[in-house]
């Protein structure tokens, strides 16, 4: 941890009340498995465990102090009303504590994959950045607290699925720099509607520091709002008309990778990206805007996205047994990357593309018709066949086969990983699907 706390100061940051004798705590965790001498241990409570539960042992294994929710019975605790929200009061102290700069990213669909391009693309500092999908308001304090005197730069994901979620990220994080990639159709279920989800992601906007950098998709429909939200901070944006600050233009997309030419500040530059998709140059902007914000230059900024940015399950590429591309793409999904993931697979050289799909979540009342509109591009693309795993992907499914086209539905992973086990080197496999459905299975099925 960067700093050391004491426990009157962590007290005051939580609204809390010290219980018992002030003392220095080195480092804060919330699992007893990752307890240290002099550390503080904080009783997160969730929908299946209570940290309150394991006080007695954090304690007995070196634990100096305790956060707790309730009156217990040690030396040194401090009390609170609600520890999750105390983890993240003790986090932004960390995060003041920090001299470089704190890059936090959001939006509905290219987090993951701008975090991880900006990270690996910042090879000359040292960066501390979000491990997995740890982006909520535990995982978030999670990465701040890992901070030490030998980072340069942290790079933040900023993920949400419930309304209010965002603004609590930021108050944790309070960013130097913001990038939000877009709001598209997902999280129906938490946020209620589009217009929602652009109001939540654009609360780290609001909320980041008053002297930060914001970067923001000039193609997205909430541009103009966000704009509105920015105040005094310094604006920059990114698209693929020219009223974007920088922009792309001459595109050629290919099946594993694209080139274009990036114009900023009058300067027009041939970018190659290591990453097929229209959307991937979309990513490849942002990662280029943060960048030149934290001082990079130009030329050196577009040549980082050469290297390709390889994250688990998006558009991972593999090969099945049989020797067919097996494009892997189960890290989670919006309908957007549904659809940047079927242009992606009708562009392999491949005489048919399959693609195996499962359930999105997290839609609501507009579940029936996403999945019927993804059934429809899936087919409008020249897709071969579709292949449902489960009654709602189903749907999908359905309005496939209305257009004329092939569609399978299966009850298990393991069934459609049967149906297209024999297929050969001439084919395209695309396995997509939101995390809660699973479509890893269908994956190690056919690799394993």
């Amino acid at each position: 941890m960067l700093i050391n706390l004491t426990l009157s100061a962590i007290a005051q940051a939580c609204d809390g009340e010290l219980i018992g004798q002030d003392c220095v705590v080195s480092a804060v965790v919330t699992d007893t498995r990752k307890i240290s001498l002099g550390c503080m241990f904080v009783a997160l409570k969730g929908e299946r465990f209570d940290g309150h539960d394991y006080i007695e042992q954090a304690i007995q294994n070196g634990a100096a102090a305790v956060v707790s929710d309730r009156s217990i019975e040690v030396d040194h605790y401090v009390k609170v009303a609600d520890t999750t929200l105390a983890y993240g009061a003790i986090a932004r102290l960390v995060r003041d504590a920090f001299k470089g700069s704190v890059v936090c990213i959001t939006g509905s669909n290219g987090k993951t994959t701008v975090k991880d391009w900006l990270a690996q693309s910042l090879f000359e500092k040292n960066v501390l950045k979000t491990r997995a999908n740890l982006n909520n308001q535990v995982g978030v304090p999670q990465t701040l607290l890992e901070l030490d005197v030998n980072h340069d730069i942290a790079v933040i994901e900023a993920g949400t699925s419930f309304s209010g979620e965002i603004p609590l990220l930021a108050k944790i994080a309070f960013p130097d720099v913001v990038i939000l990639t877009n709001a598209s159709g997902s999280h129906f279920e938490g946020l209620g509607s589009l217009e929602g989800i652009a109001k939540e992601k654009g609360a780290l906007v609001s909320g980041a520091a008053p002297n930060a950098n914001v970067i923001l998709n000039a193609d997205d429909t909430f541009f103009d709002y966000w704009c509105g939200l920015a105040g005094k901070r310094t604006l920059c944006s990114f698209g693929f008309t020219e009223l974007a600050d920088l922009y792309a233009s001459d595109l050629e997309l290919g099946a594993e990778s694209s080139k274009a030419v990036f114009h900023y500040r009058g300067v027009a530059l041939p970018v190659f990206i290591a990453g097929a998709g229209r959307h991937q140059i979309a990513n490849g902007m942002a990662v280029v805007l943060a960048m030149l914000v934290i001082g990079i230059d130009f030329k050196q900024a577009v040549d980082a996205l050469a290297t390709p940015v390889k994250v688990a399950g998006r558009l991972e590429r593999l090969t099945t047994k049989s020797g067919a591309l097996l494009i892997n793409d189960c890290y989670n999904a919006s309908p957007s990357s549904v659809k940047a993931a079927i242009d992606v697979l009708v562009m392999q050289p491949a005489d048919e593309s399959w693609l195996i799909l499962g359930a999105l979540g997290e839609l609501g009342a507009q579940q029936d018709e996403i999945h019927h509109d993804l059934g429809v591009y899936a087919k409008d693309k020249g897709v071969s066949c579709l292949i449902c795993v489960g009654a709602v992907a189903g749907i999908a499914g359905m309005a496939f086969r209305n257009k004329g086209g092939n569609a399978i539905l299966c009850h298990t992973h393991e069934e459609a990983a049967a149906i297209v086990r024999p297929l050969g080197k001439n084919h395209a496999i695309l396995v997509k699907g939101s995390r809660s459905a699973k479509m890893e299975n269908v994956i190690d099925a056919l690799t394993n």
